[in-house]
């Protein structure tokens, strides 16, 4: 039909046609947004940049469509189409090669990836105008307008659905895509010869999807990442990240996040030690609340410390890697005093009328929106807002106490702006400091420099006037002041890429 070979294509052909084309334009986008996002860091910087090329390489498409003959149209589409086949596989061999090449990521990192965005839209909005232009009589185009685009939004949503639903499942999801593809060549060309060898790689794609796509990921965590002798265990699309357990030699199991590293093994001592069982420890809390740990791995302990204890998670995916790889599912399932809501933690607080005489949050690093509300002023208020009197909500500052414009004292400076109270223990050992706020908190700096963890190399514990002077000039994160989401992410793709 591109090509030509009818000059009035029917109607329920160029229907099908436009359908098929929504249909592999949603699914492809799902998966190289995801890959391209992953591959680029997840930062919310990354998130605009991909989501800009990806509607650059639509409105191309489009423009396309009018402007080339129909036997480029077809060579455009069987291009794209077979760059889409060697997707994933390809731009993580081609990502970590680049990278073994020159020892670092550079800017041509960013070319590689332009291009998988520009396959993956540009061929499939190119059909609707080059089809649609066919159409000489005024009121027989507006008629094919109304028509071709509501197939293609319709296609459009199905493929999105089906690559959304089936993120746990990417060889399913991968040949969804692939069957999509064929079927849009066949019905758009009209060659027998060209659907056959097209069906042919695609079935070859398919077969060989699973070991190249899982040895490309180990190779971008061995030559991206640098990690000598990395190995992905596990790696899923959820509806709101891809979430990867990676281990390596000397470093045990880490967990990613959108390529973004959340905790490895090594982390979790210190980590759970300082944002709980220290806290809890001081204050015995009857109904504790934890906000994200999606890991589980403070779970056992802190339910042995506290009467009730509620962990709030946003992300299934992040939860059922926890319970694989960091904490055994089947312990916690006997756990009476435990219980798992899956929901976002804004939300959750809004919500319930629960009191707690603990909080620990336990999220990423402010460097997407969505995480950084669970960062703001206005979140610690309603956190506030939840506790007991004398109850304590405890923090990780994702990283250790330093510039007044740097995360960890504006995460303080929020603090401060809505509790009377604030102490920050700034840990050597866990490499980042921790901050622990309350109307009135029920313990002093001495209590809280005796629960070190063990073999503590340095714990520096500031309150009162000179935690103030160490944040001087720091200005509180709110919901109308997120600039430093926007900074860092640019800061970090400049010192990557550019």
């Amino acid at each position: 039909m591109i090509a030509g070979s009818s000059p009035r294509p029917a109607a329920a052909r160029e229907a099908a046609t436009l359908l098929l084309a929504g249909l592999c334009f949603g699914a492809s986008q799902q998966l190289v947004v995801r890959e391209l996002v992953s591959l680029l860091y997840g930062e919310e910087v990354v998130l605009l940049f991909v989501s800009a090329a990806a509607l650059a390489a639509a409105s191309l498409g489009y423009g396309l469509g009018a402007r080339l003959s129909p036997r480029a149209l077809t060579r455009l589409l069987l291009a794209c189409g077979a760059l889409l086949l060697l997707s994933p596989a390809l731009p993580r061999f081609a990502v970590a090669g680049l990278c073994l090449l020159r020892g670092d990521s550079g800017p041509e990192l960013l070319l590689v990836l332009a291009l998988l965005t520009f396959a993956a839209a540009a061929p499939f909005t190119a059909v609707v105008p080059a089809l649609l232009d066919r159409h000489e009589r005024p009121d027989a185009r507006l008629a094919a307008l109304r028509r071709g685009y509501t197939c293609e939004l319709v296609g459009f949503g199905l493929g999105s659905t089906a690559a959304l639903a089936l993120g746990s499942a990417p060889g399913l999801r991968f040949a969804v895509l692939a069957a999509a593809l064929v079927a849009l060549v066949h019905v758009a060309l009209d060659r027998r010869a060209v659907t056959l060898a097209f069906t042919v790689a695609a079935a070859l794609a398919c077969a060989t999807h699973a070991p190249l796509s899982n040895y490309g990921a180990d190779l971008v965590y061995r030559h991206k990442h640098r990690l000598p002798g990395a190995q992905v265990l596990w790696s899923v699309d959820s509806p709101y990240q891809r979430v990867e357990v990676v281990t390596a030699p000397g470093r045990g199991r880490m967990l990613y996040l959108d390529g973004l590293r959340d905790l490895d093994d090594r982390d979790l001592g210190a980590l759970n030690h300082y944002l709980a069982r220290a806290p809890a420890t001081l204050v015995r809390p009857q109904n504790a609340l934890l906000i994200g740990n999606g890991t589980l791995s403070m779970v056992p302990e802190l339910s042995a410390m506290s009467d009730h204890l509620t962990t709030v998670e946003l992300d299934a995916a992040v939860v059922d890697a926890g319970a694989r790889f960091f904490t055994p599912g089947e312990p916690l399932a006997r756990l009476a005093n435990w219980r798992l809501v899956l929901a976002d933690g804004k939300q959750y607080l809004a919500a319930t009328e629960r009191r707690f005489d603990l909080i620990a949050v336990d999220v990423p690093s402010p460097l997407t929106l969505g995480e950084a509300y669970l960062h703001t002023r206005e979140f610690y208020a309603l956190c506030r807002a939840r506790l007991n009197p004398g109850g304590v909500l405890a923090i990780q500052l994702s990283g250790p106490l330093g510039a007044p414009t740097r995360t960890p004292a504006r995460l303080v400076a929020s603090l401060r702006a809505e509790f009377s109270e604030v102490m920050v223990a700034d840990s050597e050992t866990a490499e980042r400091a921790f901050a622990y706020a309350g109307d009135r908190l029920p313990f002093t700096a001495e209590a809280l420099r005796a629960t070190a963890v063990a073999g503590e190399r340095r714990l520096l514990v500031l309150a009162g006037p000179e935690l103030d002077a160490r944040i001087a000039g720091a200005i509180p994160l709110t919901l109308d002041d997120l600039d430093l989401v926007l900074r860092r992410g640019a800061e970090r793709l400049r010192e990557r890429y550019l």
